[in-house]
């Protein structure tokens, strides 16, 4: 709010200035610190575009909030157990080794396809996300049947 000439990777490249100041800052994975400030960007960009293009509605600053409920790792900071049944993150917090219940079958995808882990802070436990790309191809065939 006070700098509007600061960009997106302004924003990333403060992170590793907040890392040497802030203790558990510095533990975090470098990526994931990223992973924030995309997300911080997202929100500052959002509300910059909605007011250039006037969208009707309540416009506002982003709320930062004092408490993150989520951490997203994007290629580093984790690791997936050869069974796929435990994921390990490796970054300062020492939170070691997860157990994943759930019934998606990890043994479908690839490691490589994997490509952000977010951890989510909920009301009844822990959840790890996991964004995985894939290449989608729908065949529609032709109905012959022309309306319109």
């Amino acid at each position: 709010m006070d700098n509007k000439k600061i960009g997106k990777y302004d924003l990333s490249s403060y992170c590793k200035v907040l890392a040497k100041n802030f203790e558990w800052a510095n533990k975090l994975n470098s990526m994931a610190r990223q992973a924030s400030a995309d997300r911080a960007w997202s929100a500052i960009a959002r509300f910059y575009d909605n007011c250039t293009r006037k969208i009707s509605g309540k416009k506002g600053f982003p709320k930062f909030k004092k408490r993150g409920h989520s951490v997203e790792y994007k290629t580093t900071g984790w690791k997936l157990s050869e069974d796929r049944k435990y994921l390990t993150l490796t970054d300062g917090f020492e939170i070691g080794k997860l157990k994943l219940v759930g019934t998606y079958d990890l043994h479908f995808y690839q490691i490589k396809d994997i490509k952000r882990v977010r951890l989510v802070k909920r009301a009844d436990g822990y959840y790890a996300q996991f964004c995985i790309a894939v290449d989608r191809k729908i065949e529609v065939e032709p109905s012959k049947k022309a309306v319109g």
